[in-house]
Parts: structure tokens; C-alpha cells; sequence
């Protein structure tokens, strides 16, 4: 595991994302890189994602700089794929891991609307403010 409060990045502080970050909770389904056709995939929860990146809730370690490729679901519904790498992961008490992966690519305004939107049902339903 890698020591995320030693800064590697040219930005100082504790919070040195570029992009804002969307707290939200659905499903994810990745593959490991040099996973064979037709392997079945590994799952886990979606906890937060920003334009360049996602922290991700699953039972599997990886390893660090590790590259999966991500399938977003919400209600059973596949909302996109994307390309993404381990930059770190950390033990939970529960047994699990939670994982910072930085995407390979940014996410379209597209994939954000449809983030927003099930942020915006989830607070909605719940009868809460978003701020």
C-alpha cells in the first residue's frame, strides 16, 4: 500500500482534487487487467467519483496501478464504462476494501448529467437538500 498523505502531486493540503467530487452509492462491475474473454467480473459499490476519478467499495485487494475496466450500473440499469487504474486502497473494518482509481479518462459532461441525476433521485427520495 502506498502513503496517501505523502503528497506526490504539485498541489499541497489535504484536499488536492482538480474536480468535484459527487458522493453517490450504485453498483459498479469491473474486470481486472489481463482478465481472460468470458471471466466473470467482480463487484462493489460506487461511493464517490469526480471527473478524473472514483473510489470504489469491494471485497477484492488489488494491487496498486493495477487497470480494470468499469461497468456503472444504478437499479440494474448499465449507465457507461470506463477505463481506470488502482492509485491506492485501503482495509475497511467491515473486511473490505476501499479503492481510489484514477480514470484513464475523463468523463464526458454525458456520464456526469446521468451521476447527477441519480444523486439528485437518491436525495429526492430521501426528502433531503442538495447543496
Amino acid at each position: 500500500m502506498i502513503d496517501r498523505r505523502i503528497s506526490r502531486n504539485r498541489r499541497s493540503g489535504n484536499e488536492r482534487r482538480e474536480y468535484q467530487r459527487i458522493q453517490i452509492s450504485t453498483q459498479v462491475n469491473f474486470l481486472r487487467s489481463g482478465s481472460a474473454p468470458g471471466r466473470e467480473s467482480l463487484s462493489g459499490t460506487l461511493y464517490d467519483v469526480s471527473s478524473n476519478g472514483i473510489r470504489i467499495v469491494i471485497d477484492t485487494q488489488l494491487s496498486v496501478g493495477e487497470s480494470l475496466l468499469l461497468e456503472v450500473h444504478n437499479d440494474g440499469k448499465h449507465l457507461f464504462n470506463s477505463t481506470s487504474k488502482v492509485i491506492w486502497q485501503d482495509p475497511e473494518h467491515s473486511g473490505k476494501y476501499s479503492t481510489g482509481c484514477e480514470l484513464f479518462v475523463l468523463l464526458t459532461k454525458n456520464q456526469e448529467e446521468i451521476l447527477s441525476k441519480i444523486v439528485d433521485r437518491t436525495l429526492n427520495s430521501n426528502n433531503l437538500v442538495r447543496n
